[in-house]
């Protein structure tokens, strides 16, 4: 049993050694860590250099893994409905961002910092697809399918040769973000660290878009942005649900949790 403790405070020790240090001396990008997160905007892997002690520069990438969600919706009072009156749809998110941050470091002996930079790529954050044709007659397929709307502005949503449609849920590729957090993205006296972040994405306002022609018209719009003001009484209650609470997501929380290894000395 002696022996044990021995062999364990001797690992300890060692342990200790290879991960306690004393504190360096930050220059300009002069250390860098490499990290891996996980939160609301997904999963992580970046790289961050420190300016001095009072700043730090993250660069890295993050991405949800695709989650897929099943539905359906019914047609009512169009001449669709005779056909195929209940529809299944499949909504698949769609999210891949790089991202640039810049920690502040306010208090020189804290790790409390606040964050300002931007996520930027995929703009297509869902795409929404129907899993039973959406089919008029066979002189139509390919062209005429989903109808959203009504009177003047009543659509007709285009579909393939199959009778499907394709509906992408879209933000701004370039979503500004802030935020605040604890943990250092470099540490000093440590290889290892544990940092997590509190911010939001700002997306501009979403929206539903669509290859898509007003049915008394004859030009396709390859993106016609959908609004919820734009339903008519006929869609289904749930799509207008969608439709509203989508619009109303101009802000996107972030909260992840970051673990962080520093590969230069």
């Amino acid at each position: 049993m002696k022996k044990l403790i021995v062999l364990a405070l001797v690992a300890l020790g060692a342990s200790q050694g290879l991960h306690a240090q004393n504190d360096i001396e930050f220059g300009y990008f002069d250390h860098m860590s490499v990290g891996t997160s996980g939160g609301t905007d997904g999963i992580g892997f970046d790289v961050a250099f420190p300016i001095k002690d009072f700043a730090a520069v993250r660069a890295g990438i993050s991405f949800v893994p695709t989650i897929k969600v099943d539905d359906e919706i019914h047609l009512k009072n169009r001449d669709i409905a005779t056909y195929y009156p209940d529809i299944k749809i499949e909504g698949k998110s769609n999210i891949f961002d790089g991202k640039l941050l810049l920690d502040y470091y306010p208090f020189k002996s804290s790790s409390f910092h606040l964050t300002a930079g931007a996520y930027f790529g995929n703009d297509e954050i869902v795409k929404i697809r129907n899993t039973s044709p959406i089919l008029r007659n066979p002189a139509d397929y390919g062209t005429l399918g989903l109808l959203l709307g009504s009177g003047d502005k009543e659509y007709a949503v285009s579909t393939d040769k199959d009778g499907n449609a394709l509906i992408k849920a879209k933000v701004n590729a370039f979503k500004p973000y802030l935020g605040i957090g604890f943990g250092r993205a470099v540490q000093k006296n440590h290889r290892f660290g544990v940092s997590c972040d509190l911010g939001v994405q700002f997306w501009g306002t979403p929206g539903l878009y669509a290859r898509a022609k007003k049915t008394s018209g004859t030009t396709w719009e390859d993106n016609h942005h959908f609004k919820y003001d734009e339903l008519g009484d006929d869609d289904d209650e749930d799509l207008k649900d969608a439709f509203e609470a989508l619009e109303k997501i101009t802000v996107y929380p972030v909260l992840n949790l970051r673990l962080t290894y520093r590969i230069f000395k």
